[in-house]
């Protein structure tokens, strides 16, 4: 007499989320600044993270960050300094819910 074993899943909706930082707040022109994207939640499938200025960031399925390394400009004579700006763009994969 065989019985069946009933069991209740609960699915639970993660909010993953991504954040971007900077290993350096100032660098000298020429020189290499390395963003880093961080997600909340580990990823079930590769994240690529496309960045402002075009680059992109990898974050491996079963990970939570990935980095970049971003060489800034050298500047020529008739200026004095620059400041870069990067944000995320945009995002895809990850197999979040």
């Amino acid at each position: 007499d065989p019985k069946a074993a009933v069991t209740s899943i609960t699915d639970s909706i993660d909010n993953t989320t991504v954040s971007l930082s900077a290993d350096k707040a100032s660098v000298v022109e020429g020189g290499d600044i390395t963003y880093t994207a961080t997600l909340t939640n580990k990823a079930q499938t590769d994240v690529t993270v496309t960045l402002s200025n075009g680059q992109t960031i990898t974050i491996k399925a079963g990970e939570t960050t990935g980095s970049t390394v971003f060489h800034t400009p050298a500047n020529d004579v008739y200026n004095n300094g620059s400041t870069v700006s990067t944000t995320i763009a945009k995002t895809a994969g990850g197999n979040f819910e």
